[in-house]
């Protein structure tokens, strides 16, 4: 049994608490609204801690040389400095480091990474990737969670690009951009195209993901569990919330990680090389060209 703290001080420590009973082998010990709290409180009936904001290099590096487990969201907005500096110091200290907020392990992309694995599609020649969100979400950036489609592409491709290209335009005329595109060029001409976007009207969003080789394709959206709702005038398709499911598969993923004494799949080295492509895709747009990645890792 993985004995977990949940450390936030919002309500989505509650929602995940009581997702928790759904995890087999995990039960929540502790909860606490900072890292400061838990430390100061009762350690020792911890193994491993769920970091859902807010997290600080120092108390992590703290939380691992205790012994304890860690899952940090990957959109901490640590540097990629401190993200090299703790996955280094959990290594050394023999415990788990998982990045948690990525797509990679959602049950609709699952069939994705056997495919890959096992040769399906052959070489992955194109990756799209389109996330469109609604004007209602004031003060969200575009690069917000940016992490989540860059670990999803790069896990694709299993290398760091060569280049990276990104834009912003003000497509409604806003003071802030309202539209990102970015553009990954990997070593054998491989390629990926990440479309944002925040100028959809009020309502749901869209999200698509498509992978091509050059065997064959496979395409996922988050249109998959669309419910028509007949109320005797035209019918409304209301999606299912994917934010559940994703937070369930991260957090069975982290605690089987635990009990088999191995690497999460969305390990510390997966969430600082997105980050370093993050790093470039912010420089691209500040310089308005390409940004060149020798050797596939940035210089």
């Amino acid at each position: 049994m993985v004995r977990l703290a949940i450390v936030t001080d919002t309500e989505q420590g509650d929602r995940l608490a009581a997702l928790v009973p759904r995890i087999a082998g995990a039960e929540v010990v502790v909860r606490a609204a900072t890292v400061g709290q838990l430390l100061a409180g009762e350690m020792a009936n911890v193994d491993a801690v769920v970091l859902l904001s807010g997290a600080n290099v120092d108390e992590c590096q703290q939380l691992a040389g205790a012994g304890k487990h860690l899952l940090v969201s990957l959109n901490s907005h640590l540097s990629t400095q401190a993200i090299q500096a703790l996955s280094d110091h959990c290594q050394q200290q023999g415990v788990c480091l998982m990045a948690a907020g990525t797509d990679r392990l959602l049950p609709g992309l699952q069939a994705t990474w056997p495919s890959l694995a096992a040769g399906e599609l052959g070489e992955p020649g194109l990756v799209r990737l389109h996330r469109w969100s609604t004007t209602d979400l004031p003060g969200l950036s575009l690069t917000d969670d940016l992490l989540r489609d860059l670990d999803l592409v790069l896990n694709v491709f299993q290398a760091l690009p060569t280049e990276v290209y990104a834009v912003t335009r003000s497509v409604l005329g806003s003071a802030d951009p309202d539209y990102l595109q970015v553009h990954l060029g990997f070593d054998g001409g491989g390629m990926a195209l990440i479309d944002r976007s925040s100028t959809l009207p009020p309502g749901d969003g869209y999200f698509s993901f498509s992978v091509i080789g050059s065997d064959g394709a496979i395409y996922a959206d988050d249109h998959l569990n669309k419910q028509l709702v007949f109320r005797g005038q035209h019918p409304v398709a209301v999606g299912t919330d994917s934010e559940d499911l994703t937070a369930v598969a991260d957090l069975q993923e982290f605690c089987q990680a635990i009990e088999q004494q191995r690497a999460a799949r969305v390990s510390g080295a997966d969430w600082l090389a997105a980050a370093k492509i993050a790093e470039l895709v912010r420089e691209s747009i500040a310089c308005g060209s390409a940004v060149s990645v020798a050797g596939g890792s940035p210089s």
